[in-house]
């Protein structure tokens, strides 16, 4: 089963799919800016599975208000909640 992480040693401490490495945010980000399917987001991250996408994708839809708010605050392009 998926997981998501977080782990301050790494990536700023912002959720990554354990055991890869990979924001949830870079997930999130390419299907919903870039309009890649869940299919075009494991090709452009083999070390995802399906499952990984998915899981993702709710995960940042279940905490959006965090990811939009610390972006805000920040000013940055890319939250980490």
């Amino acid at each position: 089963m998926t997981e998501i992480v977080r782990d301050p040693e790494h990536s700023d401490g912002a959720p990554t799919v354990e055991g890869t490495g990979i924001k949830v945010w870079n997930v999130a980000s390419a299907y919903e800016h870039s309009g890649y399917c869940p299919d075009e987001i494991v090709d452009l991250y083999p070390a995802l599975t399906l499952s990984d996408v998915h899981t993702s994708l709710a995960y940042y839809y279940a905490h959006i208000e965090d990811f939009r708010d610390r972006r805000d605050a920040a000013g940055a392009t890319e939250p980490t909640p």
